[in-house]
């Protein structure tokens, strides 16, 4: 679609605005208990949701030793993820093959994509103050419109866990000259809780460009969030979030037309920076002893964004806003309280409002910008959701929804979900699947332009999807492990790309379907009580209208990690593999210029990490991250981090 061109080409421009665009694998049901939070309008029951899902908990985080929440990613089935250079590089997304503005990722419930372009860069997304990850595989628009098609990414960040006052300490120091540091302290009450976190991360990082003798292109990233609630009465409570994140980093510069892929990254002095700030105030209120729940909640983005080139003349300056406001009611329908109901019906009603505009007109990509460019562009959304969810004696579980959007600016849409879940009588056996459909609501870039040689087109409609998927988990070794094969299959129509016939190019819809298919598999296996396995693998076959693949989205991706708990139940050791292939990027060289597809090479990556108590309350940790100093590329030109290690104290109190 063209925001994923326009990204492309944003990415080729990364020197002179870097940030333009801005485990427990297969775990479903295995926990009869666990809640899957995001899974639609009212939690759901692991065990009974019939939508693909992945979770990672804060053990999992630990074991994977990832600094970032896209390092985390990469262990889950169908995600893929590109950046350009290091941790503070530009940071994309993608589930089952879509593209990342496909992809919706939220925290702590509040969606954080850049309106301008309906994706999110992960760069600044550090793991320090993440108490759990749920990837929801495939379309979920039926809940959450818009940016869902491929799946969903639900981060929660954590909370006081027992009552009175707790915190947590840590430093790491590692290669290129990093330096870890963060700190907690939350409070916790039979009548609410409070909690602060601070994670900061400085590195030197490495020369993207691969460029002999060339600068380092470091990052600095600081992050603070703040959260709480409490209760007014029994029936009656309140809460609150905020976070925010400032970002800083370095970039090089991309030659359009090079002779060879090793040109086409060049050493630079640019630079970029980033400020995200979000929040969310709720008011929940249960009525009818607790069989109707009423829940009123406001949430907010914004997004700035600035960015040097070579000459550290400043050629980027940007603000986008995000604001939505939400009513959501839940009511029993078979028992006296939600706590205690099978069958479940929640309507929601929603209003978003998005604007974006250019600060100044002297920091332009791409020539002199249009008059509107400069000017604040504003669109409105109004939604309104039915869910059902139902359990039945048999070890049927079903959840439905339907979805209206009412846009201001572009066709409307409507959406409808079904998911399904069964337990055979055998009791080791789970039957999922789910389908639905899709929509993807033209970016504010494509709508409206912003470019000199780009326009928008108003005349735009959505994309639309529509998809299915059907699994089988299976527990093993007597309930001590679990497997899961899931098969999904997508058609998108309507794509949006760009006429390149006419000057300025212009926004369009796309005739012809693209398809996407492919296989999910993952395993979670305690083979004794002190080794545990994780595996996850994926087959992808993503292809464009004309049938030629699509970029960025390997047809391969297989990991496996084994976690090894030493007798004396104090020390935890992590190795982990993890090999792609069949990875394609757009060959920007000469005479291509953006016209054809070029294959990546296949890799294989080994990291080994460790977690030691040093007492009950101090803990040691280790990490070095591409054991055997790999050079792979995750996209064409640039350079990728070679072997990395890092050693961490941290303390709980």
């Amino acid at each position: 679609m063209l925001t994923s061109s326009l990204r492309t080409a944003l990415l080729a421009t990364v020197a002179t605005s870097p940030f333009l665009a801005t485990a427990s694998i297969a775990q479903e049901a295995f926990d009869l208990g666990e809640i899957i939070v995001s899974g639609g309008l009212s939690p759901v029951q692991a065990r009974n949701y019939g939508h693909a899902v992945s979770i990672l908990t804060e053990q999992d985080l630990k074991d994977l030793g990832a600094t970032y929440v896209s390092d985390a990613l990469q262990s889950v089935p169908s995600v893929t993820l590109s950046r350009t250079g290091g941790g503070g590089g530009l940071t994309e997304v993608r589930m089952r093959g879509h593209e990342a503005q496909h992809t919706l990722i939220l925290i702590d419930g509040i969606a954080v994509a850049d309106v301008s372009t309906g994706a999110y860069d992960l760069a600044g997304m550090l793991t320090a103050d993440i108490a759990r990850i749920e990837v929801l595989r495939g379309v979920q628009s039926a809940i959450y419109g818009s940016e869902a098609i491929g799946g969903v990414i639900s981060i929660t960040t954590k909370r006081a866990e027992a009552n009175g006052v707790s915190g947590k300490a840590g430093v790491q120091f590692g290669s290129d000259g990093s330096k870890d540091a963060n700190f907690a302290l939350r409070s916790k009450s039979d009548r609410g809780e409070l909690g602060l976190s601070f994670a900061g991360r400085s590195t030197d990082g490495f020369d993207m460009s691969g460029t002999a003798g060339g600068e380092k292109d470091g990052s600095i990233n600081r992050t603070v969030n703040l959260n709480g609630s409490y209760n007014l009465t029994d029936s009656v409570s309140i809460g609150a979030t905020l976070r925010h994140t400032n970002r800083d980093a370095d970039g090089d510069d991309f030659v359009w037309g090079a002779p060879n892929a090793a040109g086409l990254v060049t050493d630079s002095a640019a630079d970029g920076s980033v400020q995200e700030t979000y929040g969310s105030a709720y008011l929940q209120a249960d009525a009818m002893g607790g069989r109707l729940s009423n829940r009123i909640e406001l949430t907010f983005g914004a997004i700035d964004i600035q960015a040097r080139n070579a000459a550290r003349v400043k050629n980027l300056d940007t603000t986008g806003h995000r604001q939505k406001l939400a009513y959501t009611a839940s009511y029993a329908l078979d028992a006296a309280s939600l706590a205690d109901a099978k069958q479940i019906v929640t309507v929601s009603v929603q209003h978003e409002k998005q604007d974006y505009k250019h600060n100044d007109a002297a920091a332009f990509l791409f020539g002199p910008p249009p008059a509107s460019a400069l000017q604040t562009t504003k669109r409105a959304q109004t939604s309104a959701v039915l869910e059902y969810q139902g359990q039945f004696e048999n070890g049927l579980s079903l959840q439905a929804s339907l979805r209206h959007d009412n846009n201001d600016g572009f066709k409307d849409s409507t959406t409808y979900s079904m998911g399904l879940s069964y337990t055979l009588p055998n009791g080791t056996t789970r039957l999922h699947g789910s389908a639905g459909t899709g929509v993807q609501n033209p970016t504010i870039i494509e709508q409206f332009g912003y470019f000199a040689n780009f326009r928008g087109n108003p005349n735009l409609t959505p994309e639309k999807s529509r998809s299915f998927d059907f699994g089988v988990e299976q527990q093993i070794m007597d309930g001590r492990g679990s497997i899961d094969v899931t098969y999904f299959n997508d058609r998108l129509t309507d794509e949006i790309g760009a006429d390149y016939t006419v000057t300025p190019n212009v926004a369009i819809n796309k005739a012809g379907k693209s398809k996407r298919r492919g296989v999910e598999v993952g395993a979670n296996l305690n083979l004794t009580d002190r080794v545990n396995v994780v595996a996850a693998y994926t087959w992808t076959d993503a292809r464009n209208p004309d049938g030629s693949v699509e970029v960025r989205r390997p047809k391969h991706d297989a990991s496996v990690r084994v976690n090894y708990t030493l007798a004396d139940a104090r020390t935890r050791l992590n190795l982990g593999l993890r090999h792609v292939a069949g990875n394609y990027d757009v060959d920007f060289t000469s005479p291509s210029f953006g016209g054809g597809v070029v294959k990546l090479g296949n890799y294989s990556l080994v990291d080994f990490g460790f977690t030691h108590a040093l007492t009950d309350t101090v803990t040691l940790t280790g990490k070095i991250n591409n054991v055997f100093d790999k050079k792979y590329n995750e996209l064409d030109g640039y350079s990728t981090q070679g072997r990395t290690a890092f050693l961490g104290l941290s303390t709980v109190f």
